[in-house]
């Protein structure tokens, strides 16, 4: 228990200073939560009136379109926020934009709203919070956008790496294909030739 609260204080301090009080009170507020691998946390078009901080799992973002074809926006995992809106509107009753799947068991600390409204409007330096985490959330929808527009498949697929250096292993390769916009055999020819390549240069490193 206090381990997964001490990573979610950790990243929330970031942002706003806490007497040890506030943030005790804080804490008491919010609960963490389990996940079983494969559940189901957000579904688009329903009610969200909590945020989620992942200390241990994984998960993916994905929309489904009119043909029942899923598409993999993006991937979530520990000391990263869950939400199916932007955080800059911390309104009640908000219906999220995606779907939210969970890849492994996670562990996650559960937020409401109400809290970080409450954060947000008594706490002193609070109001940076929206500022902060929603100008970075706005910067990785667009760094999204513009990779996707403007850098090749590979580029892309090492970005992800260095994002999330063992997704490999955490998450099956068809959802990273769909995250890439390739098919599945498509990302598997890559993968081996991203491997050849590197080993070429590690190669010619050595001689």
């Amino acid at each position: 228990m206090q381990e997964h609260f001490g990573m979610f204080n950790q990243f929330i301090t970031k942002y706003v200073k806490f007497t040890e009080a506030e943030l005790a009170d804080l804490n008491e507020k919010c609960t963490k939560v389990y996940f079983s691998k494969g559940a189901l946390i957000m579904k688009a078009g329903e009610i969200q009136n909590n945020l989620y901080f992942i200390t241990k799992g994984i998960v993916r973002y994905y929309v489904e379109n009119k043909e029942s074809e899923i598409k993999v926006f993006n991937f979530r995992s520990e000391y990263m926020t869950v939400t199916g809106y932007a955080l800059y509107n911390y309104e009640d009753n908000l219906k999220a934009l995606l779907n939210v799947q969970s890849l492994e068991d996670c562990v996650m600390i559960k937020v409401p709203l109400a809290v970080i409204n409450y954060v947000i409007n008594n706490i002193k330096s609070g109001d940076r919070l929206r500022s902060s985490v929603a100008e970075a959330q706005v910067l990785e929808m667009l760094q999204h956008v513009l990779d996707k527009g403007t850098k090749s498949v590979i580029e892309r697929y090492d970005s992800l790496t260095i994002n999330f250096p063992d997704i490999n292993q955490r998450v099956p390769q068809y959802m990273i294909a769909s995250y890439l916009g390739i098919t599945p055999v498509h990302f598997s020819n890559l993968k081996k030739r991203r491997k050849t390549v590197k080993g070429i240069a590690n190669s010619k490193t050595n001689c």
